[in-house]
């Protein structure tokens, strides 16, 4: 092979390879710049926990609620996992009893009764607000 043909080679070649280059340019998406994220710190973050957990205990702390049943009794469970896991039970609250609330998790309620029981499970409502005189 002569110098000139293999020259006209890499010359044809660099075409092509500049041709394909600018077709993937057009294509690229340009993103947009990324604004700095400003973390906290961890004890602001550490503080911003705690003072949502009192908020969230304090929703529930003091309020009343009535034990409604279907079959007599609701159970009262050391862990607010699985309503009907008697492995954790710790007693049991009967229709028509008052119990107290000191925190909320979800759909479960820590109460003066002895530990959790669920509050909504299957579409119905197990512990009711109660306001004195009802």
């Amino acid at each position: 092979a002569s110098a000139a043909a293999l020259g006209w080679v890499v010359a044809r070649r660099c075409r092509r390879a500049m041709a394909r280059h600018t077709r993937l340019a057009q294509w690229a998406v340009t993103l947009p710049e990324a604004k700095p994220v400003t973390l906290p710190g961890d004890l602001e973050f550490a503080s911003s926990l705690k003072r949502r957990q009192k908020e969230l205990e304090l929703q529930s702390s003091g309020k009343k609620f009535l034990v409604c049943t279907q079959n007599g009794f609701l159970n009262v469970h050391a862990d607010p996992e699985d309503p009907f896991d008697t492995e954790n039970g710790v007693g049991r609250l009967y229709e028509g009893e008052i119990v107290t609330g000191i925190e909320e998790r979800g759909d479960w309620l820590y109460h003066d009764g002895g530990g959790w029981s669920v509050r909504f499970y299957g579409g119905f409502e197990w512990l009711r607000p109660f306001k004195d005189g009802q």
